[in-house]
């Protein structure tokens, strides 16, 4: 009886669990406005017009610091006109584990990974004037963030 009581708890503990999933809702940042998940149109947009890069590695749809970074800087308004002021080119290289990639996209997101020395999530490559900077979440909103970037590289 014992038993059977266990394997009733697991199975309610367990579904309960697999609701909750898939009542999660799922926005992919890359239909956020400005970015996309082309790096050959990024890198080839900052080659032709001499852009900065702004190159976010995220696991968007398990990372907590990942969603955190994009809900209280990236879609705010004063980041988005930072980035329209400054020209800057978004590109988004994401690591999901619930949502499914073709496998072209996940080799160019590994690929640029391995290059720029991404050890952990959400890591931030800022690329301008032919520097490269790297950061993350930084606590007290766009304004911050954008302090910390602008005082480590000039756009």
């Amino acid at each position: 009886m014992k038993i059977y009581k266990l394997i009733i708890i697991v199975f309610l503990l367990t579904s309960i669990g697999l609701c909750a999933q898939s009542s999660y809702e799922i926005t992919d940042p890359v239909q956020s406005e400005g970015w996309t998940n082309n790096a050959e149109k990024v890198f080839n947009n900052s080659k032709e017009n001499g852009n900065p890069i702004l190159l976010n590695f995220t696991g968007s749809d398990w990372c907590v610091w990942c969603k955190k970074i994009k809900k209280e800087i990236f879609d705010t308004p004063e980041f988005k006109e930072w980035v329209k002021n400054n020209n800057v080119e978004l590109l988004e290289l994401d690591f999901p584990k619930r949502i499914s990639q073709s496998q072209e996209l996940k080799s160019q997101n590994v690929s640029l990974a391995r290059e720029m020395g991404v050890r952990g999530y959400p890591t931030i490559i800022i690329i301008a004037n032919g520097k490269a900077v790297k950061t993350g979440y930084v606590k007290g909103g766009p304004e911050n963030w954008i302090k910390s970037v602008e005082s480590q590289i000039d756009l």
